[in-house]
């Protein structure tokens, strides 16, 4: 069996006590009794680190988050983190803090941290290396718009990403990273890519990471994806697991989680 990645991106939503009982329904696993997420310190789970379950929470709600999943099948991780471990940089949060609060995971690159707050690959390589700096594991973004798909351009944006992520991240700190392929036409729309658009993109970017750092990489598909079809992505031999952002907040999230064989 092949390890499967289960992301789950909340974005700005689920804070407060909205989050603390969405936290609390997945910890329960009351909509599910396919899916033990409940145990105790003392319980080895044969299979958690073959299929990793991570939440990424709004920063208010991650210590309390982390609380809750101490000791089941989940991971906690952030949705973005700045370079540095320390400094004047008002409104950021450090991997250093993120780590301190639990988080073992980090997303890197969101398509929507692109274009809200324009960074660039050099940026997320930055964000990704200081990431690893302090034992978290990022979650590399990368994705085309739907203009650039339309020109035939996918695989010549995607290379030209994770070039631009490795000359600030270092081939060898890439073997540690997860990638997350989002297109970012399918983000939020509810069209997602088809399973054979998905696995011809998935089977460039892990030759050219292979290329780039001898190592195949665990590459996730995210864009609309849903409890329907998740399994159909997760079968195909070059999608390692699901980013998943709408589906995560509800619990659909531990249909697709089951999908994965957690």
């Amino acid at each position: 069996m092949k390890k499967t990645y289960v992301i789950g991106n909340w974005k700005m939503t689920a804070s407060g006590s909205e989050g603390i009982n969405l936290a609390r329904l997945l910890r329960s696993g009351s909509s599910s009794e396919a899916l033990d997420l409940l145990g105790d310190d003392n319980i080895e789970y044969d299979n958690r680190d073959l299929v990793p379950i991570v939440i990424c929470p709004p920063f208010p709600v991650l210590s309390e988050v982390a609380r809750l999943f101490h000791g089941t099948r989940f991971y906690v991780g952030a949705q973005d983190c700045h370079y540095h471990d320390k400094g004047a940089f008002t409104g950021d949060v450090s991997p250093a803090m993120l780590a301190e609060l639990g988080c073992t995971w980090v997303i890197v690159g969101h398509s929507e941290r692109r274009r809200y707050h324009s960074e660039t690959n050099q940026v997320i390589g930055k964000k990704a290396a200081a990431a690893l700096r302090n034992g978290l594991t990022p979650i590399v973004c990368i994705g085309e718009n739907q203009d650039e798909r339309r020109q035939g351009r996918t695989e010549a944006v995607l290379i030209e990403q994770i070039d631009g992520i490795v000359s600030e991240l270092g081939p060898e700190s890439l073997q540690k990273c997860v990638i997350a392929y989002e297109p970012v036409w399918a983000i939020g729309t509810g069209n997602a890519a088809t399973s054979d658009q998905a696995t011809s993109v998935h089977s460039t970017v892990k030759q050219h990471c292979l290329i780039i750092c001898g190592k195949q990489l665990p590459v996730l598909y995210g864009g609309s994806v849903t409890s329907d079809n998740a399994r159909d992505f997760i079968s195909m031999a070059d999608i390692d697991g699901v980013l998943v952002g709408g589906a995560s907040l509800s619990s659909d999230f531990l249909s697709i989680a089951i999908a994965a064989g957690a």
